[in-house]
């Protein structure tokens, strides 16, 4: 399942069943699991291990150095990139440096459109569709079921909460928290659609809708905000997601 034209390092380890394209590369220290499909020319380095049923599609560059300029290249830092994921054209996604827990982690069944983005030791969660052209800087974390729409930037250390939407454009500076939806540099209501597709109560749609009004409709302090959220958060479990969410901020939210 190797092409001919392939060059693949002898330390690699390649499931029977994965395929590796013509032109790809694949370097020292790389595992390649199961029906895995590498197209052509694609580059893969190590120390770096995909997981299985993965489709890397042509011209990506996986686990290569990240972009810092003090990074040691002998530094033990990897790439983890989970199972089902497509990864699609010039898809760009970087080991880690000597920071966080030294790793660079993508979950599984994600879409990283073309042109895409991952810098070292970003963290993606499950179910994330990241769409063309958009650029996550160093140590960004993306929760589950997150939608980033294309050409989005998003600043380094930023964390972006689970079943959050982006609009096209999108400038991230400070965190997002869980639910919201999100155009060009500020929230504007939450995900109803995309929790209704994800089987959540309507009643449990209301409480986090309740929940973003007093974070960002109400005017309150910081300490008035949690306060309020905190009594929220013992009825609903989604609302007590987005409360430690905010507390554990080290950026501060988007407000």
């Amino acid at each position: 399942m190797i092409h001919p034209t392939a060059i693949v390092d002898p330390s690699a380890k390649i499931a029977e069943s994965a395929e590796i394209g013509p032109y790809a590369i694949i370097g020292a220290d790389v595992e390649i699991g199961a029906r895995t499909i590498v197209g052509p020319h694609v580059v893969i380095k190590g120390p770096t291990l995909i997981g299985q049923d993965n489709e890397i599609h042509q011209f990506a560059s996986i686990g290569d150095i990240p972009q810092d300029l003090n990074f040691d290249k002998s530094a033990n830092t990897k790439l983890i990139i989970g199972d089902r994921n497509s990864i699609r054209e010039y898809v760009s996604i970087h080991r880690a440096i000597e920071k966080e827990d030294h790793i660079t982690q993508i979950g599984d069944d994600n879409m990283l459109m073309a042109h895409v983005h991952i810098g070292h030791n970003c963290i993606l969660g499950n179910k994330i569709v990241i769409v063309n052209s958009t650029n996550l800087a160093g140590h960004v974390h993306v929760g589950d079921w997150a939608i980033i729409s294309g050409f989005s930037g998003i600043h380094q250390f930023c964390r972006i909460g689970a079943h959050c939407m982006l609009g096209i454009q999108s400038k991230v500076t400070q965190d997002i928290p869980p639910y919201v939806m999100y155009a060009e540099s500020s929230p504007k209501t939450i995900n109803a659609v995309g929790l209704q597709r994800r089987g959540f109560e309507k009643t449990d749609i209301l409480k986090i809708r309740r929940a973003f009004k007093t974070i960002y409709r109400k005017g309150l302090t910081q300490d008035e905000m949690l306060a309020e959220l905190q009594v929220m958060a013992e009825e609903s479990d989604s609302v007590k997601i987005m409360l430690e969410f905010i507390k554990s901020s080290p950026r501060g939210i988007a407000r």
